[in-house]
């Protein structure tokens, strides 16, 4: 059994293990200085974004003339029509000699200049010239329309300032690739432009304000 001065003692051990035991304070950020420093002063990892911007490339469009040095027009929307009595489905020339090309050709200059010196007489401010098969129409305010014989390809060759550079073969109605020269007659000939099967007069007639007749080369036979 203890005696009162050992149960004193113990008593006395125990409290000052208790009190030598102490639990960490825990310290707030903003009372350390150099700590806030730190963290506002650190760099961002992050890498700066560049603007972005869409490059924009412009191609210059190409105006092909009618010299013949320059390559076949690109054909435009197609404009399918069957007037003069020539299918649009037509993809190839009517078989055509030298000299039947030359007495088309020629007719066909002469009644359109015909028909812009009429017009020029009703008070047309259009000027017309035609020399070495050159057919030069100037329009005041539009431009100049250039009709151009071509007897190599056998084609007409038009450089219009409203619908652009075309080329014109001579078509007779029903004719197809089977069929030889000279096997029918050339009746209702005319002058088409096979990449969207449009018709020259039709043109000439829209863009000028003309009427020249589709079967002009039967009233010449008249």
């Amino acid at each position: 059994m203890l005696s009162r001065n050992s149960s004193r003692a113990l008593s006395s051990l125990f409290s000052s293990t208790t009190h030598a035991v102490h639990t960490p304070a825990v310290v707030s950020p903003a009372a350390i200085p150099s700590f806030n420093r730190a963290i506002s002063r650190a760099p961002s990892s992050r890498a700066p974004q560049t603007p972005f911007a869409r490059a924009f490339h412009y191609a210059p469009t190409l105006h092909k003339g009618i010299t013949p040095g320059s390559s076949d027009p690109a054909p435009p929307s197609p404009e399918p029509n069957n007037l003069g009595g020539v299918s649009p489905h037509v993809v190839e020339p009517s078989p055509l000699s030298d000299a039947k090309y030359h007495e088309y050709s020629e007719h066909y200059f002469n009644v359109l200049l015909t028909e812009l010196e009429e017009a020029q007489e009703q008070g047309s401010e259009t000027e017309a010239e035609y020399s070495a098969g050159v057919l030069n129409v100037t329009v005041p305010g539009i431009g100049t329309y250039v009709l151009n014989k071509q007897p190599p390809n056998k084609q007409i060759w038009l450089s219009s300032p409203i619908s652009g550079p075309k080329r014109y073969d001579w078509v007779v109605q029903g004719d197809s690739m089977t069929e030889k020269e000279g096997t029918r007659e050339n009746i209702g000939g005319q002058w088409i432009y096979l990449r969207d099967g449009s018709n020259l007069t039709t043109l000439l007639n829209k863009e000028l304000g003309l009427e020249l007749d589709y079967d002009l080369y039967e009233k010449s036979k008249a």
